[in-house]
This record gives structure tokens, C-alpha cells and sequence, in this order.
């Protein structure tokens, strides 16, 4: 199929078989498509982090589309819609990730005393704030495995078992068994 014919074309299908085949252009195409599920997740975030580390969650999500469509196999009984979507939020949480790892880095020496007066709340206290929000994050990303970690932030987004367990490829009493050893994780964590 040409580049020209299938970016005409609406139907997903055809524009990710042209993405699986090498067309850019049906990319940008797919991408434009995906443009309100994509910004939909990336601004659940908005309030949290700097302009540098959305773009950074931006293109993180933009990417995992494009693994998406580069890896998504037709005919499996999932949707390109929710396997898209478990990919974009899988990638947002890998980003988020490296975004905590990256400012974790950042020693709070660096900062003057004349910089944490300024803000209305203060620059102290949205450091703080993020803070223990990364510090919650951390103590729940180490106490669950990547499975459950997956499984959660799909029940957190709204997800049913049965969704969560067809996107995942897993039985819907694996799932049942994830979200129950989570709860009891997180039960003891907090």
C-alpha cells in the first residue's frame, strides 16, 4: 500500500499496517488520531510537575503509541484502542519513573534561602509536597512487582478486571490475585 493512499485513509487498522510496514507519515497519521487519549493522560499530571518534565511525559507518551502500533498484533481479541492505552500508561509511569529518579538527584543545597520564599504557597512547600509524592510512589513502586504495579494503575484509571485481564493476557483471577496482594501491600505499607 502507498504511503499517499493509506494516508487518505481513516481506518486504524490500515494506517498501522502502514506503520508496521516503515510509513512515517501514517505515524503522524495514527498519532493525530490518538492526539485526545494521548492528552488525556499525559494532563492528569499538569498540576504535579514543571513544563520540562510534561514535555518529557509528552514525548514518553508519543513514544509508547508508536511501540504500540510497531507491536500490536491484529486478530488477539484486544483492541488497538486498549492495548494503545495500556502502552501509553505503562510508558507515563516509566517516565514518571525517571523524572523522580532525575530530581531525587538534584541536592536541595543547591537552592538559596531567597528561593524558597517566593510563590504564593511558597517554593518550600511544593517541594515538600512533591517530595513526600515521590517518596509514596517510591515506597509503593518498591513493595510491588512490575505486574502488579501494571494491573493497579489500570484498576486506578477505571479498567474492569475482565479489561485489565484481556489487555494484560492474563486470566481475570490473575488479576483478582494482583489487586488482593496489593491491597495487602499497601495495607501494610500505609
Amino acid at each position: 500500500m502507498s504511503e499517499s493512499v493509506c494516508l487518505q485513509s481513516n481506518s486504524a487498522d490500515e494506517l498501522l499496517r502502514a506503520v508496521q510496514s516503515g510509513s512515517s507519515g501514517a505515524f503522524v497519521k495514527l498519532s493525530e488520531m490518538y492526539e485526545p487519549l494521548l492528552a488525556s493522560e499525559v494532563s492528569r499530571y499538569e498540576g504535579s510537575l514543571s513544563s520540562a518534565d510534561l514535555d518529557d511525559l509528552k514525548q514518553g507518551a508519543l513514544v509508547s503509541l508508536y511501540r504500540a502500533a510497531l507491536s500490536y498484533s491484529f486478530g488477539r481479541g484486544v483492541t488497538f484502542g486498549l492495548y494503545a492505552k495500556v502502552c501509553i500508561v505503562n510508558g507515563i509511569a516509566d517516565t514518571l519513573r525517571y523524572i523522580g529518579k532525575k530530581t531525587a538527584d538534584v541536592s536541595l543545597d543547591l537552592i538559596g534561602d531567597d528561593d524558597l520564599v517566593s510563590g504564593e504557597l511558597g517554593l518550600d512547600s511544593r517541594m515538600i509536597d512533591e517530595e513526600r509524592s515521590r517518596g509514596m510512589y517510591k515506597k509503593v513502586a518498591e513493595v510491588l512487582s512490575d505486574l502488579e504495579r501494571d494491573i493497579f494503575a489500570m484498576y486506578l484509571d477505571g479498567y474492569s478486571y475482565a479489561e485489565i485481564a484481556t489487555a494484560l493476557n492474563k486470566s481475570v483471577k490473575s488479576v483478582d490475585n494482583a489487586l488482593r496482594r496489593v491491597k495487602e501491600k499497601l495495607k501494610k505499607l500505609f
